[in-house]
């Protein structure tokens, strides 16, 4: 990782470094379905210099999903009334967990991307995926999201399960307030920052009231509760016993839309890249309906009925269901908040670690890295209605209202990345452990 001394500028330039074990997605050939395909849309590309917005530079708003395809830096747009995609663009970027809970509803004109990219958080105008704001933590991992208001991003740095458990030099882990706001002279710019020592700060989470974020601390054993505004540590709340061996490890968290549950995906062993005691993962249930005194209600293990340890999860808009993204088990596991209970498995066609609401929050779009596409779970049916074909390896996604007007150059780059060929920048991500698409 970065020295923790390193400045917080906005705009300052690529990572200085990258994620270990890299990824060639292409190892294996290529698939003759996607060249065709790719071929296609090469030369409708090619023939056609509109935009998907439309040619007439006015301002299209529709239900849509943005999804970043880890392995050739494109982002395909997903129509969200028809679930058909629309394009997909070379961005020479890409993101494992945007942005995704706030600004991305059906009323929001939030038209703002926020990514996590090795070295700090990037901004793309939804308008055009053209980049406009970068802001370097000093970190690999980042993990940013919006507040209700869509004001400020918080952005947890430096938190994983692959820490050193006992470094001989920790770093000092930072958590840091960043401007939102489009309109704002100092868009784009740091507004506050928290040093919490060798902690691993490993996600932020927002209740609809966004007075408070939650940030799971995966090496200090606590959930950190944070004070928006003013920006300072409101409560350190340790997270009790693990199941077996080991330590809990809280490492990703999820608040509901209502503002009185949160779920916690917990390590459950020990940190480290070839851990001394395997890490078997749990899921946790916490009350936070006073949010500076949160409290755990349940802890569901693999005696529970978990198929294999959660990466991530999505709470549905009425807080009956937890959505928990189990890559290993190749499914999206259903958790009734009501009773504390697994109440199944949704069958996604591969491996996947994050998913993201649409902007009516019906539909829960889950990009499936291991088979090239989205898998759509319908929340009223909790069963998966529909697949989308996307670029290579898509493992984060987020929602919005904006319908990108791309440039005929991105669309023909994204054309040539879907056949294989390397073009463009090849900006990284951070991705958990075990699952590399994004070097």
């Amino acid at each position: 990782m970065d020295s923790p001394e390193d400045s917080l500028t906005p705009d300052g330039g690529r990572p200085r470094s990258s994620p270990p074990n890299r990824r060639d997605p292409f190892a294996e050939g290529i698939d003759r379905r996607r060249l065709m395909r790719s071929s296609a849309a090469a030369g409708a590309t090619a023939a056609l210099a509109g935009y998907v917005g439309g040619s007439d530079g006015a301002d299209r708003r529709a239900p849509t999903v943005y999804v970043f395809n880890n392995g050739d830096r494109t982002v395909t747009v997903i129509d969200a009334e028809t679930d058909e995609a629309l394009e997909t663009a070379h961005v020479d970027t890409t993101a494992s967990f945007p942005a995704n809970q706030y600004g991305t509803g059906a009323d929001s004109t939030y038209d703002i991307l926020w990514l996590n990219v090795n070295g700090g958080v990037k901004a793309l105008d939804a308008h055009t995926l053209e980049a406009v704001a970068r802001v370097e933590t000093g970190f690999e991992p980042n993990y940013p999201n919006l507040t209700p208001n869509e004001e400020h991003l918080l952005v947890a740095a430096g938190g994983t399960t692959t820490l050193d458990p006992d470094p001989d030099d920790p770093d000092n882990h930072v958590i840091v307030r960043i401007d939102a706001d489009r309109d704002s002279d100092t868009f784009g710019e740091v507004t506050g920052e928290i040093r919490t020592g060798y902690t691993g700060p490993c996600d932020v989470t927002f209740p609809p009231s966004g007075e408070y974020a939650f940030v799971p601390d995966v090496a200090d054993e606590t959930l950190r509760v944070v004070s928006v505004d003013p920006f300072e540590t409101a409560a350190e709340i340790d997270v009790g016993d693990p199941v077996g061996d080991g330590n809990v490890l809280p490492f990703m968290a999820t608040a509901s839309f209502a503002g009185d549950l949160l779920l916690i995906e917990n390590g459950e062993g020990t940190l480290g890249p070839d851990p001394a005691v395997p890490r078997e993962g749990s899921e946790s249930i916490w009350d936070i309906s006073t949010p500076d005194e949160p409290a755990e209600l349940e802890r569901i293990t693999r005696d529970d009925g978990l198929p294999a340890a959660p990466i991530t999860s999505e709470i549905d808009p009425d807080g009956e269901a937890g959505y928990l993204f189990t890559p290993e088990a190749d499914s999206v596991t259903v958790l009734d908040l009501e009773d504390g209970t697994i109440d199944g498995e949704l069958d996604v066609g591969g491996s996947a670690i994050s998913g993201a609401w649409g902007p009516r929050r019906e539909k829960l779009y889950v990009p499936v890295q291991t088979a090239n596409h989205v898998a759509v779970i319908d929340h009223a049916e909790r069963n998966v209605v529909a697949t989308v074909d996307t670029g290579e390896s898509p493992t984060g996604a987020v929602g919005g209202t904006v319908r990108p007007e791309t440039s005929t150059s991105r669309r023909l780059r994204g054309s040539l990345a879907e056949l294989g060929l390397e073009v463009g920048e090849r900006e990284a991500t951070y991705c958990p452990d075990d699952n590399c698409y994004c070097g």
